[in-house]
Order: structure tokens, then sequence, then C-alpha cells
């Protein structure tokens, strides 16, 4: 499955992609999926075969600095890393508006079905996986301000967004205190940092009674022995393939820890802000985790249930998955939670 590239802007800048193609019957949804660090969007080339098996449309997008994607400027780094508010404001915006403008854009050179009258086919789900939420509120946060055209297309298109295990930082929102991942363990030599934490985040955690929802019966540090990591279970071709361990992946690092102000506005305004819900009409919102990935799965579910009590609203799903690790999205089953994205 070849990568191919579509033009975001003006300026050239461009994002790679894989694409299932159209199933035999039409209408039919189609998933946007948005991956998170450590790993490309082809982390979900053998999910998007099973997606086209069962009927759907799959085109997993590689992010800004991601293999095939147009890579940061030097410039863009610059504000990223060292900016003021309103320069990363405008970081977020533009970053949410080539993502937006990727999707409308494939919508209408592929003439991709809207949702039908009945709501049961047709339209497009927008998946953020892990640090790939971060980038999908971003892009659902600035509709308001494209052109009318752009508007209606989502308007009538975008019929779900599922955020799968974002931790609480990519949403902006605040880090359990006794969060840990080998990322920003001082110990583990520079160069190991990105391959260790690819181990830790595929592994199994063994976590207390996530129904009391306490943060201090997480498992933050140690996996569970009781299983390896998934990523134990590839092949040596396909980590090679959706790994990306390079000093480029490191530009999550400033988008996660610097935005953070940027990122809960956004997360706000996508979630409770009614005039979202005025544009995007259609679009329900599901935030899910498994009850075996690395402690920020939970954290990040809690503290969205926490957001939407505060607002005085429960129209967010929140889903709980028995015994899935942050890694669901190589298995079958997770073909089978996205078909019911409601």
């Amino acid at each position: 499955m070849a990568l191919k590239t579509l033009v975001v802007n003006e300026a050239g800048v461009y994002l790679s992609y894989i694409d299932s193609g159209a199933p035999s019957k039409s209408p039919y949804v189609t998933i946007f999926a948005l991956h998170g660090m450590c790993f490309t969007g082809l982390i979900f080339k053998k999910v998007s075969k099973l997606f086209l098996d069962k009927g759907f449309r799959f085109v997993a997008v590689n992010r800004r600095n991601f293999a095939g994607s147009s890579p940061y400027t030097p410039e863009e780094f610059k504000e990223l890393t060292a900016g003021n508010d309103e320069q990363k404001n405008v970081w977020a915006h533009s970053r949410g508006q080539e993502f937006t403008t990727f999707m409308v854009n494939f919508i209408q050179e592929n003439d991709l079905p809207a949702m039908t009258p009945d709501g049961k086919s047709g339209g497009v789900v927008i998946l953020g996986w892990s640090a790939g939420a971060s980038l999908a509120i971003a892009a659902l946060s600035i509709v308001d301000s494209l052109s009318q055209d752009a508007q209606s297309c989502l308007s009538t298109h975008l019929r779900a967004f599922i955020a799968q295990e974002p931790a609480p930082l990519a949403l902006g929102l605040p880090t359990p205190p006794k969060n840990w991942a080998p990322l920003r363990e001082t110990s583990i030599p520079e160069e190991l940092r990105f391959k260790a934490f690819a181990h830790w985040l595929t592994s199994y955690f063994e976590h207390g009674d996530l129904s009391k929802r306490d943060l201090d019966s997480l498992s933050y540090v140690l996996a569970s022995p009781l299983r390896p990591p998934s990523i134990y279970n590839m092949s040596t071709a396909e980590t090679d393939e959706m790994l990306q361990l390079d000093q480029a992946a490191m530009s999550d690092l400033p988008f996660l820890f610097n935005l953070s102000n940027q990122l809960k506005v956004a997360f706000r305004k996508v979630c409770f802000d009614p005039a979202t819900k005025r544009l995007l009409p259609k679009m329900s919102i599901t935030f899910m985790t498994g009850t075996m990935p690395p402690a920020f799965g939970p954290a990040g579910l809690w503290a969205v249930e926490s957001e939407q009590k505060e607002a005085k609203t429960n129209h967010i799903h929140l889903k709980v998955v028995p015994g899935a690790n942050h890694f669901v999205s190589y298995s079958l089953l997770y073909a089978f939670l996205l078909i019911h994205p409601r």
C-alpha cells in the first residue's frame, strides 16, 4: 500500500497518507485516522484492510514531520519550541487548518458520500489515536474559521470524532503527579529513549480497580509480565515500516508540552461549546481506553469525564475496552469497535 500525498495550502505543504480505496458498495463510511508518537500512519495498514472488507474506507494520514509529509520549517519549529502565546496560537491553528483542508479536499476530490438521512451510512469519522487526538481537536476547533464551502462539506459529512487513549496532556489537561514515561527518563541514554518508549507503550499494565477512578491505583512504570508487549509479535519488516524514532518525531514533545494552553482551549471548544455543535450537528464524540494500556489511558478518560461533569453535560460517550492495551489498533477488536462509533 503506497503512500500518496495531498497538498493542503498555498505554500505547498503536503500530508502523506494510505488509502484502502472505496468499498464495492456505496454509500459507505470513511475513517480518517491520525497516528500517535513514534508510530506513523502505517500502524493502521493492517486494520485498513479489515475495514475495507467490512465495507468501510480507511485513510491513515501522516502528520507533519512524519514519513512522507512535509517537515516543519526552521521558522515553524522555532515558533513551536520558543514562540510567544500568539505565535503558538497561530501554530496550532495552522496545523488544524492543514488537516481540515486535507479532509475537505479528499472528500471533494473522491466524491465521498455524505451521511444518509437515517444516519446509518455515509459520512466520515475522525479517529485520533493517542497524540493524534491533539491534531484532531486542533482541526475541529478551527472549523468556524473555514470558508462556507468547507464548513458545509464538514457539516454534511462529519459523523463522529473518536479519541483513542489520549493522555491528559494531549488535551491540555493536568498530568497525574505520578506520571512516568521513558521519553523523559534521564537515566536512559537519549538515543535509546524513543526505542524504550515504543516497547513500554505497547506493553500490558495491570492496574487496580478502574471503577474507583483512583489515580493512585494505576501502574505508571512497571508493565505486566503476563503478556508480552505487542511489538514483540511484529516482524522486523513491520516495525521498520511503522516506527519512526528519529529527531523529526521528537517534535511531538514540544507540541504536547509547549502548547498545553492551546490544546485545552481547543478541547473545550470542540467538546463543550454549543457553537461547535451548531457547525457540526451530526458529529458524535467518543473517548475510549482499554483496561491495560499505560496509566495515561485511564487517566485521560477520567480527565474527560471530570470535564464533562463540570460542563454539566453527558453527550460525550466514554468507552472502556476490557483486556485491551494501547495497541488495540493492531487487533481485530479495533475494527469491531469502530464499526459502531456512536
